[in-house]
């Protein structure tokens, strides 16, 4: 069985790696799920430019990317010039997050899970070149410097704060496979020594991009559970059938665009683990590759210390499996 979720690969935080599109599962590996999930999550967005033009760039979801012109270097360090190709991935829903083997867990945080309004990734490549923000980039809203405006949901949000994270290229190395704390950061400019909530205006979020942010970054807001401080995180389980050559198993908070990724069991393929507060509302989410034959299932429960969830998984055809999981 191969244990999706624990896996941190290392090339995905690679600055100048091509494999930053997916965190938890090779982007090169051929699996079954793989086959199934990663072609139908959002497509990628191209934007041909001129590296010495200040750009305004809009996306398909609605966003609006800001930067200066010659904002981009060269791996050795030198200004890139000519045209270069800008590439965005743009995650708006929880059935995005399971297509693209996203999650909304916070890095060095044990109890806390963030709701998004939307997951970004952003690439620049000048022929098979990645290319990187310019160290002495300005950092600040447009013109000085990059910045993103996203567009608010209409839904599955809390009412926290709204802030800028990522998975910072340079100061995340991989995770041991068991390492449960990997997850986004809080995105700070350089030199910025306070985390500042993003204001709203005329529908749209804005944020001004640290530098290091030429990868993936997330419009977040901590999730809050109903008893709010006082919440108990408890750990439970959700058991699938055994035989599997693949499973997946998610868990989200229902209602809320967030999702949370579980853990497999030494010596037990069939229990995967985590944690919520007592008494939250939860949303198993499973997929399963067994005999040839492709599974998938959901089911609510009220999370309480170790239950053992089952949720009934009905096998489908991969278009049947892709258009539930854009339903979630």
């Amino acid at each position: 069985m191969k244990r999706f979720f624990p896996l941190l690969l290392g090339a995905g935080w690679l600055l100048g790696c091509q494999n930053d599109t997916l965190l938890f599962v090779s982007p090169t590996s051929v699996t079954e799920l793989n086959s199934l999930l990663l072609p139908n999550a959002p497509a990628v967005q191209t934007f041909g430019f001129t590296l010495s033009q200040p750009q305004t760039l809009h996306t398909a979801a609605g966003a609006t990317l800001s930067f200066p012109a010659n904002a981009f270097v060269l791996p050795n360090g030198s200004v890139a010039t000519g045209r270069a190709e800008l590439r965005v991935r743009e995650l708006r829903s929880v059935g995005d997050m399971v297509l693209a083997g996203l999650n909304t867990n916070v890095a060095l945080a044990a109890n806390r899970l963030l709701v998004s309004a939307g997951e970004v990734n952003l690439q620049v490549w000048q022929g098979s070149t990645r290319l990187r923000w310019k160290p002495a980039l300005a950092t600040g809203p447009a013109p000085a410097g990059p910045s993103l405006a996203f567009p608010v949901p209409t839904g599955g949000l809390d009412t926290t704060r709204m802030f800028l994270w990522n998975l910072p290229v340079a100061g995340n190395p991989a995770a041991a496979p068991a390492d449960s704390m990997a997850g986004w950061q809080p995105a700070l400019l350089t030199g910025q020594s306070a985390w500042s909530p993003l204001l709203q205006a005329n529908g749209f979020y804005t944020a001004a991009l640290p530098l290091d942010t030429i990868s993936w970054i997330n419009f977040d807001q901590y999730w809050r559970p109903a008893a709010g401080p006082a919440a108990r995180w408890t750990w439970a389980q959700v058991r699938v059938p055994a035989g599997a050559t693949e499973t997946r198993v998610f868990l989200r908070p229902a209602g809320y665009t967030s999702l949370c990724r579980t853990f497999g069991t030494p010596g037990d393929p069939t229990l995967w683990s985590n944690h919520f507060p007592e008494g939250t509302d939860v949303q198993a989410i499973v997929l399963q590759a067994r005999d040839g034959q492709l599974y998938f299932g959901t089911q609510r429960y009220t999370w309480q210390q170790n239950a053992v969830m089952a949720p009934p998984l009905q096998a489908l055809s991969a278009a049947d499996i892709v258009q539930r999981i854009r339903q979630l």
